[in-house]
């Protein structure tokens, strides 16, 4: 026979079980009610799988898709526009440094496409943050520019500029906004698939002299490389390694006056013109047929993209061969050197 308080204690504990399941179940009602089970199921690590991916919107690459860079002013509100995979949620981002991925500015909270440049020179990628990490923009550069006003008389930090001047039209261009600093360790930096800063930086006597100072349009870059474009498909897709060979990018006035068969006026000078040397047919060599070849290739592209119509002329250098003369002047202009 149990005793009286035994079957008592046991009824006790029985009563309190089955109160502690009912409490449980009501609680996973509510769970599956405010959390569906797909949810359940999910990971501690599944919110870093959702966190968004973040890529640079295919309209910073310029219609080529193949511009690597953007110029801007220091402290400048631009466009960045973004493609965003997944929950955005609460995006910022910061500034890090191009050549070692140090953070150079505060976060800031990202709003559509807008974003502002950090305050002073260099070369930098955008820093996306979100609630469970970051990711860095890679894919893009942002040079920000000395300011035209930055330069003193005939030179910036050192480096001669030299002056700019009315047109022989006598309407005056507006000189640069500003100047794309180059060092050593940024020389070799590409700002386009075919083309690297070193390709714009004045061919002048000025070769030790560090840092220099490009004038650089994002736009040329565009035109040039939608010309490239348009030559390989002209060659069928033969050979699709263009080869390119800037022979000129940006001039300063003060090395453009100095140029023989220059342009006063010379496009070279605001940094929006390129001399390219292009074997076009793709048989290894760069000859006359191939100039003539490109120069149809930029009338098709100035007919597809107005925006870029320049000027085309046709050179031949010292050693004969020959080489194309782009620019996105805004004005049709054509001639033969």
């Amino acid at each position: 026979m149990i005793p009286p308080g035994q079957a008592a204690d046991g009824g006790f504990r029985a009563g309190w079980w089955a109160l502690l399941l009912g409490a449980l179940a009501l609680v996973g009602a509510v769970v599956l009610i405010l959390h569906p089970p797909h949810l359940l199921l999910a990971s501690p690590f599944a919110r870093e799988a959702r966190a968004p991916a973040v890529s640079a919107s295919p309209a910073v690459f310029g219609r080529s898709g193949q511009v690597r860079v953007q110029m801007v002013l220091p402290s400048e509100r631009f466009d960045f526009p973004l493609e965003v995979r997944g929950d955005p949620g609460r995006l910022g981002y910061a500034w890090v440094r191009a050549q070692d991925s140090a953070v150079v500015t505060p976060s800031e909270q990202l709003f559509g496409a807008t974003v502002v440049a950090p305050g002073f020179s260099g070369f930098y990628r955008l820093e996306v943050e979100g609630e469970t990490g970051h990711q860095i923009v890679d894919s893009i550069l942002v040079a920000v520019m000395v300011p035209y006003s930055a330069k003193i008389g005939q030179t910036i930090n050192g480096y001669r500029i030299g002056n700019y001047r009315s047109g022989i039209d006598g309407e005056a261009p507006p000189p640069p906004r500003g100047f794309v600093e180059v060092t050593p360790a940024s020389v070799e930096l590409p700002v386009s698939t075919h083309m690297r800063l070193a390709d714009f930086v004045t061919h002048d006597e000025q070769q030790d002299q560090w840092p220099k100072y490009v004038a650089l349009d994002a736009r040329v870059l565009d035109k040039v490389e939608l010309v490239i474009a348009y030559v390989g498909a002209f060659r069928g897709g033969r050979n699709k390694t263009v080869n390119v060979d800037v022979h000129s990018g940006f001039r300063a006035p003060v090395y453009n006056r100095r140029v023989p068969r220059a342009a006063r006026d010379s496009r070279h000078q605001y940094g929006d013109a390129a001399d390219l040397a292009i074997d076009a047919d793709g048989d290894g060599r760069v000859t006359w047929r191939d100039g003539m070849l490109v120069s149809l290739q930029v009338e098709q592209v100035e007919r597809d993209f107005p925006q870029y119509v320049g000027g085309l002329g046709l050179y031949g250098n010292q050693n004969g061969v020959p080489y194309v003369h782009i620019d996105v002047r805004g004005k049709r202009a054509r001639w033969k050197g």
